[in-house]
C-alpha cells in the first residue's frame, strides 16, 4: 500500500528522521502529535491514546480515556524537549530524480516563487515528501526515563488499547512518542510497481512561513499516487510528517496476569510473580504481506537473545543498520544485513520479574 512504501523508501534515504506518515493531518481527533502521546501508526496515521506527561482530567484525554492507574511521567529535569527546525525541501527516497521546473531550471530547494516543478522514478517503487515551508521539530533528551516507562506500563498500555475495540492486536504498535515534526503543508508522493519513466509534477506558492497555496492536478501523476496537505493563510502547525519513538514487545507474547485494562503494574522495586501460573499467552495474529522495519529488529532480537524475555527498540535504531546497502526494507533483507554485521547485542535484568532484557545499541539500562 502507499502508506507503507512511504514509510519504507523514506526511511532507506532518512533512517534517522523516524517514520514518515503518509496522512500527517490529526483528523480532528486531537490537536497535534506532541512528545510524550502514546498511540499507533495505522495506514499512515497516527492514532493517539493518552499522554503520558498529562494527568488525567486535561482535555485531550477526553476522547479516548486513559487507563485507571494512570499518573503522570515525573521526568528527572523539567525542561527536556529539545527544539529545532525542519528546512523546506524535497525528500525524496533513493532513485527519485527532481528534473526541472516549468521554465527548465533545475531545483534542489523549494522557492518563494509557483513553480511547476517535475519529478521522475528510474526506482520500481520511490517516495517524495516535499515541505515547503519550515517544520516544528522536537525530541526529548530524557530518552532514558521514557524508555523506563514503557516498558514497565506496556501490559497496562496494551490491554487498554485493546479494550477500547480499536483493532490493535500486536504489543509493538504501541508507541511512546519521543518526538515528531510538525509541518503545515506539505505533498506525498509514491510510486508503486513504476515500470520505468513515471513521472508527477506538482507547483506551490509559499507566501512568508504560513502561506501555502498547492496547484497538484492528478492528470499530472502517471503511475503515481499524490496526497498534498492544506492550502491556505495562516496554516497552524499541526501536520506530524515525522514520529519517532519507542517499542517494546514481549517474546513468545508472555505476560503478567492482569485482571483488565485498570490493573496496575508491578511495582519497580518490588519482584514480580515467578510461578508460570502467574502468566498467559495471548494469541499471535496471522502475519501479514507487509512487515515494518521495527517489527523486523524485534525478530532479531528474539533469534540472538534467547535469554531475553522483552525487547524495545526505537525508530532511529534504523540508523544502525546499513540502509544505503538495502535496496528494500523488507525482512529477509533487513535480517540478512543484521546477521553479516551481528552487532552487539547487550541486556539488562529486570528486578521486577527477574528476566533479562536486550538493549538495542543502547548505552543506558532498561528496568521494567
Amino acid at each position: 500500500m502507499e502508506y507503507d512504501i512511504f514509510r519504507d523508501e523514506l526511511a532507506l534515504k532518512y533512517p534517522a528522521y523516524g517514520h514518515a506518515l503518509w496522512v500527517p493531518s490529526p483528523g480532528g481527533l486531537y490537536l497535534s502529535v506532541q512528545v510524550g502521546d502514546v498511540g499507533f501508526i495505522r495506514e499512515g496515521k497516527f492514532i493517539r491514546l493518552f499522554n503520558v506527561l498529562l494527568p488525567r482530567d486535561h482535555p485531550s484525554h477526553e476522547n479516548f480515556g486513559v487507563p485507571e492507574y494512570h499518573k503522570p511521567l515525573q521526568l528527572k529535569i523539567s525542561k527536556h524537549n529539545f527544539p529545532s527546525k525542519l528546512s523546506p525541501n524535497n525528500f525524496r527516497s533513493k532513485g527519485v530524480t527532481l528534473l526541472s521546473d516549468q521554465d527548465g531550471l533545475n531545483l534542489n530547494d523549494i522557492g518563494p516563487e509557483s513553480a511547476q516543478t517535475v519529478f521522475s522514478c528510474s526506482r520500481r517503487q520511490g517516495a517524495i515528501l516535499s515541505l515547503p515551508v519550515p517544520a516544528q521539530r522536537e525530541d526529548t533528551v530524557s530518552r532514558g526515563d521514557f524508555a523506563k516507562c514503557i516498558t514497565k506500563h506496556i501490559d497496562v498500555w496494551f490491554a487498554f488499547a485493546r479494550d477500547l475495540g480499536l483493532g490493535v492486536t500486536r504489543m509493538e504498535d504501541i508507541i511512546l512518542v519521543t518526538g515528531r515534526d510538525l509541518a503545515r503543508s506539505w505533498t506525498n508522493v509514491v510510486f508503486s510497481e513504476n515500470q520505468g519513466g513515471e513521472q508527477v509534477s506538482f507547483g506551490v506558492q509559499v507566501t512568508g512561513t504560513s502561506d501555502v497555496q498547492w496547484q497538484v492536478s492528478l492528470e499530472d501523476a502517471r503511475g503515481a499516487a499524490v496526497n498534498n496537505g492544506p492550502s491556505g493563510k495562516s496554516l497552524p502547525e499541526d501536520q506530524c510528517i515525522f514520529v519517532r519513538g519507542f517499542r517494546v514487545t514481549r517474546f513468545l507474547r508472555i505476560l503478567p496476569r492482569l485482571r483488565g485494562a485498570a490493573e496496575p503494574t508491578w511495582d519497580l522495586e518490588q519482584d514480580g510473580p515467578e510461578s508460570d501460573h502467574d502468566k498467559r499467552v495471548i494469541s499471535t495474529p496471522s502475519e501479514t504481506d507487509y512487515q515494518d522495519p521495527l517489527r523486523t529488529l524485534l525478530n532479531y532480537l528474539d533469534q540472538h537473545a534467547p535469554e531475553c524475555d522483552m525487547a524495545l527498540v526505537h525508530d532511529d535504531d534504523l540508523r544502525y543498520i546499513d540502509v544505503a546497502s538495502l535496496e528494500n526494507l523488507r525482512p529477509n533483507g533487513v535480517l540478512g544485513n543484521l546477521q553479516n554485521s551481528k552487532p552487539e547485542i547487550s541486556s539488562s535484568r529486570c528486578g521486577r520479574c527477574r528476566s533479562r532484557q536486550p538493549e538495542w545499541f543502547r548505552s543506558w539500562d532498561i528496568i521494567c
